[in-house]
């Protein structure tokens, strides 16, 4: 199993992947936290290439309402709900979750060891079988 970025997919991975709450039109969508404060803007999606579900949010927090340590961090896709007519994605991420999330670097591969962090700071269960 690997985690791939979206400009590495190709339209037909796109619309075999993209069937539930989020699509690949996300990118470039402001994202929210649970209150309604902007994070940031969704600069990619990250799938998983077995499964074919977008797991992960890119988030570039350069216009966060608030402070953000990172300049990019990651949340995961099953915090979120794409609004495609206001061209939003809400999530349940709260502020200090996002304040306390670890930067994400594009060019490392993500561990698992990575993941799990990221899955603990939001309080979600991982995807893959404990």
């Amino acid at each position: 199993m690997g985690l791939i970025s979206s400009r590495f997919v190709t339209p037909t991975m796109l619309e075999r992947c993209c069937a539930g709450s989020l699509s690949s039109r996300a990118i470039g969508y402001t994202l929210l936290t649970a209150d309604g404060r902007r994070i940031g803007v969704v600069k990619d999606l990250l799938f998983d290439d077995e499964a074919f579900e977008i797991r992960y949010l890119v988030v570039d927090t350069s216009t966060a309402e608030f402070p953000v340590g990172p300049p990019l961090v990651v949340l995961p896709a099953t915090l979120c709900c794409e609004d495609a007519e206001r061209k939003v994605v809400s999530s349940r991420a709260t502020v200090e979750q996002v304040q306390a999330a670890p930067s994400y670097d594009p060019v490392t591969a993500i561990s698992r060891a990575y993941e799990e962090t990221v899955f603990t700071n939001f309080g979600e269960r991982p995807y893959w079988p404990l």
